[in-house]
Order: C-alpha cells, then sequence, then structure tokens
C-alpha cells in the first residue's frame, strides 16, 4: 500500500525530505535560526552589566545598605555616566541583590 503524501510538503520538497542528511540538516537550520531568534530578544547581560553589579555590591557594602530606592537610582545614575546603559541596570540590580 502506497503512503500518503503529506499535503503540506510542496512537490519540489518531496524527494529532498527523503533523504536523511536534508532531514539532519533542516534541525540544524531550525535550531540556528530558534537560537539567533532567542540571542536577538533575550535580556542580554554583558561585560558592563557585570562590572555595574560588582559596584552596586561593593557600594552597598561600603555602607549604602542604608540607602533608599532615590539614593541607589542616584548612585547607579551618577556612576554610569561614562558607561553603557546596562552598567546602571547592573549597578541597581547588584545593589538590591547585596541588601537582601
Amino acid at each position: 500500500m502506497d503512503r500518503p503524501k503529506p499535503r503540506w510538503a510542496s512537490q519540489w520538497l518531496r524527494p529532498l525530505l527523503a533523504k536523511q542528511w536534508f532531514k539532519a540538516l533542516l534541525v540544524v537550520v531550525v535550531f540556528a535560526v530558534l537560537g539567533v531568534i532567542f540571542m536577538v530578544f533575550s535580556d542580554r547581560k554583558d561585560a558592563p552589566y557585570w562590572a555595574g553589579y560588582s559596584d552596586g555590591q561593593h557600594w552597598v557594602d561600603a555602607g549604602g545598605y542604608q540607602a533608599h530606592e532615590e539614593s541607589i537610582t542616584a548612585y547607579c545614575h551618577g556612576q554610569g555616566a561614562g558607561h553603557p546603559t546596562s552598567y546602571e541596570r547592573g549597578c541597581v540590580d547588584g545593589a538590591h541583590n547585596a541588601m537582601r
């Protein structure tokens, strides 16, 4: 008995899908595309973020633990003046984490 032909595969694609190497390549391509999509849309924590995180923790350890949300934001905004924006975000996250 003949197998029914898949409706989702076009005529020119059916012979390729019969080959094992093409299926393997298709799986690799799909996962590569998904990886790129996740990399583009994920919240990346790069080197400036971690530098800010460390500075925020050191500031709290040095006595900034009595700070409130406004002073954490002001401190990190002042420290992050010459750095990328991820530095300031990391500084705030590090200070909050050190206060726990």
